[in-house]
């Protein structure tokens, strides 16, 4: 048996251990708040000069359900609000000007993972729609572009109806954008660190 067997193995065997009661404390109705730290980049393949990436912390709001699965497994569908820090400009003569312009993230998820008395350790899958890109100089209309989103994640219980999350999500976006006259590919992704305080009702 080699080491990634014996590790299935052994969460198999914990998770079938578990009182099944240790799901009750992640199930119903919760809200939270989060301090979201997010690197947000975006470039244009083939053109360095347009690379653009900024950083910055900010608060998320969030909310959702926690539904029992079996041997412990929870579900939890759950909608994020974010906002995503973008300023920086670049300008050559292949595509002229541009800016990179964007201020949120909105993100309908579906977490899913093992629970136990006090801790839920989880995987993250759902969609991030946003209104970051690159754009022209000079061109303010607002477009949403929508994608997948993966990340992992733990919450840890407090008490009963308070818990603690820290989690990492990763998006990328592929729209196409006219720039200089031009329709071109364009990459934007967003890597997010967050911790987050959850009241259960």
């Amino acid at each position: 048996m080699n080491y990634r067997e014996l590790i299935l193995s052994a969460g198999i065997i914990v998770a079938l251990c578990l009182p099944a009661d240790a799901q009750e404390r992640w199930t119903g109705y919760y809200f939270g708040v989060s301090i979201d730290r997010a690197d947000t980049s975006v470039e244009v393949p083939g053109n360095s000069t347009h690379s653009l990436s900024d950083k910055g912390t900010n608060f998320g709001l969030y909310a959702g359900y926690g539904i029992r699965g079996r041997n412990n497994f929870v579900w939890t569908p759950e909608i994020m609000l974010s906002r995503l820090d973008t300023v920086g400009t670049a300008s050559d003569a292949a595509l002229g000007s541009t800016g990179f312009h964007g201020s949120f993230l909105l993100a309908p998820r579906v977490r899913g993972g093992f629970a136990t008395e006090r801790a839920y350790f989880y995987g993250v899958i759902g969609l991030g729609i946003t209104d970051v890109r690159i754009r022209p100089i000079g061109n303010s209309d607002t477009d949403f572009m929508a994608s997948f989103g993966t990340g992992l994640g733990a919450e840890f219980a407090l008490d009963d109806k308070w818990s603690t999350r820290i989690e990492a999500m990763h998006y990328m976006w592929e729209p196409q954008q006219i720039l200089n006259g031009v329709e071109r590919d364009t990459e934007t992704e967003a890597t997010i660190f967050r911790i987050g305080l959850t009241r259960r009702f």
